[in-house]
């Protein structure tokens, strides 16, 4: 557990300060590192599908990186705003699986698909939706919005476990527990991103073209 939350505190260390520094290089870079260490681990533990895996994996990386253009180039939001989205999109994700992953295994009894993923309980899947609401109505209140917002943060909570389920179909399929050991306490790059493999891209284009 050490080793995991040491690991956790050091990803959110580099993606606060890559979004605070805004440099849009330097975002293109980590997202395509991410993205290849993803696809090599998708390609080492011999998951089948290689077309689908690419596309899973860099589908996330081009939307990450086509918000963060697409924004600066046509001026949809300033620099500052977008990289704050963007932060909260990831923000998303990452309670939502915190919060599954902390009720779920402590006091989740009734489990969803076990023979895919038998961690996956409806008592995780509703406390992560519940961590999407608190966070979606907080937004709504700091951006002044309307509280119909709050169903796209909830979403995207179901997106990640989605996502999060698809990378533990390929992990049963392959007999493994992690796709590798890149991440001390949370296994493989690919182990890490699972939840925002989908979660990511959808909302990025919800949120652009609605």
């Amino acid at each position: 557990m050490l080793s995991r939350v040491f690991t956790a505190l050091s990803l959110i260390s580099v993606i606060l300060v890559v979004l605070y520094l805004q440099n849009i290089w330097l975002f293109t870079s980590l997202i395509f590192l991410v993205c290849i260490i993803a696809f090599y681990e998708w390609i080492k533990n011999k998951f089948n599908k290689i077309l689908f895996g690419f596309i899973l994996i860099f589908n996330f990386g081009f939307w990450s990186i086509f918000f963060i253009l697409l924004g600066e180039s046509y001026g949809y939001f300033d620099k500052t705003t977008l990289y704050i989205l963007y932060g909260l999109i990831i923000l998303n994700t990452g309670l939502f699986d915190t919060f599954a992953f902390i009720v779920g295994s402590k006091f989740g009894k009734t489990f969803i698909v076990k023979k895919i993923s038998p961690n996956k309980t409806l008592e995780g899947l509703i406390a992560g939706l519940l961590a999407s609401l608190f966070i979606g109505i907080i937004f709504c209140n700091m951006a002044e919005v309307s509280y119909w917002f709050v169903i796209y943060y909830v979403l995207g909570g179901l997106c990640a476990f989605v996502g999060d389920l698809l990378i533990s179909y390929f992990k049963r399929k392959s007999d493994i527990k992690d796709t590798g050991t890149i991440l001390p306490g949370h296994g493989g790059m690919l182990d890490r991103i699972d939840s925002h493999l989908l979660a990511t891209p959808i909302l990025i284009i919800l949120g652009l073209f609605s």
